[in-house]
């Protein structure tokens, strides 16, 4: 009886060491992020750079908005929206969301964005129901 409950506990040691083992081996396994695909995204990272794309001289005109991106995956994208002055046609279209770390978007911060990616153009367009933009000083 004795002879076996030494060999319980050897066992038990035994299969504790292996699944810590491939614990271990797991996490170290690198990861690759999911491709971006056509479709509704939301990506994350740091803007590059971009602005205002509108022609000089316009007033009262929807302004467009590109910006550059560097995704935590490495790969960069275009993040676009336009923002509508007000009018009854502009109020009829879908909200988008902006969260802006000091008012703007400038090269360095960390953006979060979820619109419609076009993979042709490697651009994010945020113009639908729900699409938001955010950004904030460093990657929360």
């Amino acid at each position: 009886m004795r002879r076996f409950s030494h060999l319980t506990w050897i066992i038990w040691l035994v299969l504790l060491s292996a699944c810590a083992t491939a614990n271990q081996a797991a996490k170290s396994m690198p990861t690759t992020p999911p491709e971006l695909s056509a479709g509704v995204q939301t990506v994350s990272g740091v803007v590059l750079g971009g602005g205002d794309q509108t022609p000089p001289g316009l007033m009262d005109a929807p302004r467009t908005f590109i910006y550059q991106v560097r995704l935590d995956s490495g790969e960069e994208i275009n993040v676009a929206y336009t923002a509508y002055p007000y009018s009854p046609a502009a109020e009829s279209r879908p909200a988008i969301r902006l969260t802006l770390h000091d008012g703007e978007i400038k090269p360095g911060v960390y953006l979060s964005a979820r619109g419609t990616y076009d993979p042709a153009t490697q651009t994010l367009i945020v113009a639908g129901e729900g699409d938001f933009i955010e950004t904030s000083a460093e990657k929360p």
